[in-house]
């Protein structure tokens, strides 16, 4: 898997320009509702167009701080299973693929159960990574 190349490590002010407008789709609920994303010359950011709470802040959030959950697969020592394991809490969106190389790097032995923290605080940010699957 390729990692991605446009804008993943630029700050938050260089996903709009002074005076431009944007457009986030909400996946905080089944509607999908369209939000407006205006950032001034002054640097206020303005939001409009979400048909509930959680779209306006979805919309601040993927503006101010974007953040994915992550999954993955990862192999297992005397295991033909990879084990499906998952982080804590979202990663930021500009360290999504370093924290996918760094779980990749883990070299893991069975036993391993559900629920188990297989690494702490990775990257320095804090998040664990978790096991979602038993492999005796």
């Amino acid at each position: 898997m390729s990692k991605p190349t446009p804008d993943a490590n630029h700050s938050p002010d260089s996903l709009v320009s002074p005076d431009s407008l944007t457009t986030i789709t909400c996946t905080g609920c089944p509607m999908g509702c369209l939000v407006s994303v205006t950032q001034g010359p002054g640097g206020e950011w303005q939001f409009s167009g979400a048909q509930c709470p959680r779209g306006d802040i979805h919309a601040r959030q993927e503006i101010t701080h974007p953040v994915r959950p992550l999954t993955t697969l990862i192999p297992v020592r005397g295991s033909r299973i990879p084990l499906s394991v998952k982080t804590s809490q979202p990663v930021p969106k500009a360290l999504f693929w370093d924290f996918v190389d760094q779980i990749h790097r883990l070299e893991l032995e069975r036993p391993i159960h559900t629920g188990d923290i297989l690494a702490e605080n990775l990257l320095g940010t804090g998040i664990a990574l978790l096991a979602t699957r038993t492999l005796d």
